[in-house]
């Protein structure tokens, strides 16, 4: 982990992006794969992503201990889809570099 002076807000708003885009791949996927699994897995899924939850809401805590300065806008930084309206700057923000970060996963690279 890195000390405090390192944790950027830049920082908290790149993670906070890619843990939106994990989440709402992740969201998706539950739907989707629930009907080829038994619902054992299916829960086994489900806690999976309770567990990603609840880690957003430690990073969401860190980044306000952080920033205490920070305006009540920032609790979008960890929260909400990457397909809603954004519903501020920094919500649309975040959403932007989500979408930014799901296209580098997928750039093919020239070799």
């Amino acid at each position: 982990m890195l000390n405090k002076k390192e944790r950027t807000l830049e920082l908290y708003l790149k993670a906070g992006a890619e843990m939106r885009l994990l989440k709402t791949l992740g969201g998706k996927a539950a739907v989707d794969v629930s009907g080829v699994i038994s619902a054992a897995d299916a829960d086994k899924l489900m806690k999976a992503l309770r567990m990603i939850e609840d880690v957003s809401f430690a990073a969401e805590n860190n980044m306000f201990r952080d920033h205490p300065g920070i305006a009540g806008i920032y609790t979008d930084v960890f929260f909400g889809s990457v397909n809603d309206k954004p519903r501020n700057d920094v919500d649309r923000t975040v959403i932007e570099m989500a979408r930014s970060a799901a296209d580098e996963l997928f750039k093919r690279k020239n070799n």
